[in-house]
């Protein structure tokens, strides 16, 4: 009993002596030496972020150059898909597009008229010059059948037997000419006729898409569900698209995410289905929770700034993204600060 009073009252000397706290080994258990551990021990990470909408911040643009008729909605609007949110003065193109759509429905009817053929009308006209023709040729048959004998006989001369003979073949080309006019417009349309006049309602469409595409991009539609964030033009401003002139920026704020920038020495310490907290000095006495999403897969430069004269500006870092919690609302692009937290035990 007194070695083991000595032993101890040694130890504690050394202890005394070396400025620190000794704990007997026997005393301590496994946890707190992995506590003690840095390695064995994940720590929380820290990082500087920004609140962001849920789809990203999107700039929308036109695809012309032109003058901006006019902007239907402003900051703060709620926005859904397909919705026309802005258009240029487009008079010019709407005119292209009805002119487009007039030379369709031209080319649809001829090739209509051209399938369907003639109408009854006109197939009763031929046929009706057709009786005539055969009535004119029968009676210079006659004619030329009475004249005949009295030619033989010398009554008639030779004159108006010629005469009689050219009424007759003028009557018998007429004939088939009528009876060649009857079996065109009976007949179907030619092969080539119809290819022709197909490749003519295909150019037709061509060019109609073509001006609807034109007149579309002097439209801007929003690609999503959401809202206005923010407008950059208003009515009568010239737009440019070299560079593209941004007419309104728009997003999802249905949910929201931070979009955090990981130091490239502590990029190891972070995945996925993380739990994170998250911090900003507007709201000094609030904490917002979050999970990791997403983890980029390249590194890039830093962009978000803490103004603190300690910061490594020329750092490299890893962006994070984290949904924050449902019912968190918190200003589009405020800067955050991100504590991610280690995984449980059981992860360790």
């Amino acid at each position: 009993m007194r070695r083991s009073r000595v032993t101890i009252a040694a130890l504690i000397g050394t202890a005394l002596v070396s400025g620190g706290v000794a704990i007997l080994p026997s005393l301590r258990s496994p946890a707190q030496v992995a506590t003690d551990n840095p390695r064995s021990s994940p720590r929380e990470v820290a990082a500087a972020g920004r609140v962001e909408p849920y789809s990203e911040q999107i700039e929308l643009a036109v695809g012309l150059i032109g003058v901006l008729k006019a902007v239907y909605v402003d900051e703060g609007d709620r926005v859904q898909p397909g919705q026309l949110l802005a258009e240029l003065d487009n008079a010019d193109e709407q005119a292209r597009v009805d002119e487009a759509e007039a030379t369709l429905r031209q080319r649809e009817a001829e090739l209509e008229k051209l399938l369907h053929g003639a109408r009854p009308e006109e197939r009763r006209v031929v046929a009706a010059q057709l009786d005539e023709a055969a009535a004119n040729l029968s009676f210079a048959r006659r004619e030329l059948a009475r004249r005949a004998p009295l030619a033989q006989s010398g009554v008639a001369s030779r004159q108006s037997m010629d005469q009689t003979r050219s009424a007759l073949d003028t009557a018998q080309a007429q004939h088939a000419a009528k009876e060649a006019a009857v079996a065109l417009i009976n007949s179907p349309p030619r092969v080539e006729d119809v290819a022709i006049a197909q490749a003519n309602l295909a150019l037709a469409r061509a060019n109609l898409e073509e001006r609807h595409a034109l007149f579309t991009k002097t439209q801007l539609r929003s690609p999503i569900v959401g809202e206005v964030l923010r407008r950059y033009l208003r009515s009568g401003e010239v737009i440019s698209i070299q560079p593209p002139t941004p007419i309104l920026e728009v997003g999802d704020t249905s949910r929201l995410r931070v979009r955090a920038e990981i130091d490239e020495t502590d990029i190891a310490r972070v995945a996925t289905g993380r739990h994170v907290r998250v911090t900003a000095d507007a709201y000094p006495s609030r904490r917002f929770g979050g999970t990791v999403t997403r983890i980029s897969q390249r590194l890039g430069r830093k962009t978000v700034y803490t103004e603190n004269p300690s910061e490594k500006l020329d750092t490299k870092i890893l962006e994070a993204l984290i949904d924050l919690d449902a019912t968190v609302r918190l200003p589009i692009g405020l800067r955050v600060d991100v504590i991610i937290e280690p995984p449980p035990l059981a992860e360790k």
